[in-house]
């Protein structure tokens, strides 16, 4: 079996060869992976109150450099550190390659080395990326718009609505700590590490931190058989990409921060 179109998405979603297919997709059933609301939609009612605490939204830009993709039999995230004991390395980029989560023209990753995965059930994957991130999103409150501008701040000005650069350093409070919730597709986690991989656990480690792992505990194990033609990989962002943050109770929101994201995986025969 060829694997040369693997990492590549066809536009009739029809694969000749053994392939996996990166389909950028924001989901239409929101994943729960926040300890905070959904922000209410623009003409709701819950969106006429004041904003009394944080919530999370849809973004319209989410630019995430990834620089490996796997799947695994175990929790790669159980230790310390990251640990590819029981994982397969589905993709790899040692430069890195960006996609816009939130981006329904998104046709693949198309660099990187392809790497064929034995055949077995897999119950977890996992996502090396980086933790500067291209955002870009909005909220409604009190019958008023607030926008993203470039440099991360709070606008009401649609002319200076723009996408800003997110360097995550700390995952909880300020401080370096690992991330973890309960999400619609399996529980997920998250940790801010090194080029090895090397888990940050002080200040200095989380500031300087070069790369993300993530994991997810999939509900639904992948089962790898020899006709298997692709895996379709779906970004569930929806109602998560961004959160706005009101800093206790204000009417507005008064900064922004990065939400999670889910990866899902569909074998396709």
């Amino acid at each position: 079996m060829s694997f040369k179109s693997f990492l590549k998405l066809s536009r009739n979603l029809l694969f000749t060869s053994v392939g996996l297919s990166v389909l950028s997709l924001i989901d239409s059933n929101p994943a729960k992976a926040s300890n905070y609301p959904a922000c209410p939609a623009e003409g709701s009612a819950a969106a006429s109150g004041a904003q009394t605490q944080t919530c999370t939204t849809t973004p319209t830009v989410m630019e995430i450099k990834f620089y490996e993709l796997g799947f695994c039999t175990g929790d790669p995230l159980s230790g310390a550190n990251f640990d590819n004991s029981t994982c397969e390395k589905a993709w790899e980029s040692t430069t890195g390659e960006t996609a816009d989560l939130a981006s329904f023209s998104y046709l693949g990753l198309t660099s990187g080395t392809p790497i064929k995965v034995p055949s077995k059930q897999y119950d977890y994957a996992y996502v090396v990326f980086s933790p500067t991130w291209g955002l870009k999103g909005k909220v409604y409150f009190n019958d008023t718009t607030y926008y993203t501008d470039a440099n991360a701040n709070v606008t009401e000005t649609l002319g200076n609505y723009d996408k800003f650069e997110l360097t995550i350093n700390a995952l909880s409070d300020g401080e370096c700590q690992n991330y973890a919730a309960n999400t619609d597709y399996g529980s997920v986690k998250a940790r801010l590490a090194n080029n090895s991989l090397t888990s940050a656990t002080d200040n200095a480690s989380c500031n300087s931190a070069t790369r993300m792992v993530g994991s997810v505990d999939l509900n639904t194990p992948l089962v790898m058989t020899n006709d298997v033609k692709a895996y379709q990989l779906t970004w569930i962002i929806r109602d998560m990409g961004i959160e706005s943050t009101d800093d206790g109770g204000s009417n507005a929101p008064l900064m922004w921060k990065g939400g999670p994201f889910v990866p899902n995986f569909t074998l396709l025969k």
